[in-house]
């Protein structure tokens, strides 16, 4: 049951009420309350907006490991988030032209030598 001891870990870490979390994933403060003591899950998606949320990788939501936490943006970690968040409430058809997008940056950036 570590995604519950860890849900709830980083929940009051942060001074998060169940209300708060659930209010962003638009589900109700109970069924947060079944994920952190029912060992209920949530499905994928939602499992990367609470991953979003708190900035960690989902292996670190579901094993509580410290090696699968991310660091977003060391000079902003908000900023990191938010894009994130933005970056989930996409269409399936915009996540797609993005991750190319990003993919063509990257190549443009190794031909010029700045990887």
């Amino acid at each position: 049951m570590k995604f519950a001891s860890t849900l709830k870990r980083l929940r009051e870490q942060n001074h998060i009420t169940q209300r708060e979390l659930a209010d962003y994933l638009k589900v109700t403060r109970s069924t947060i309350a079944g994920y952190e003591t029912k060992g209920k899950q949530p499905d994928y998606e939602r499992l990367l907006r609470i991953a979003a949320y708190f900035g960690v990788s989902v292996d670190y939501l579901l094993t509580g490991s410290n090696s699968g936490t991310i660091t977003i943006s060391s000079a902003s970690p908000e900023r990191g988030r938010e894009i994130l968040i933005s970056y989930l409430q996409l269409s399936p058809e915009s996540k797609q032209k993005l991750e190319e997008y990003l993919h063509l940056l990257k190549l443009k950036e190794r031909n010029e030598g700045k990887e």
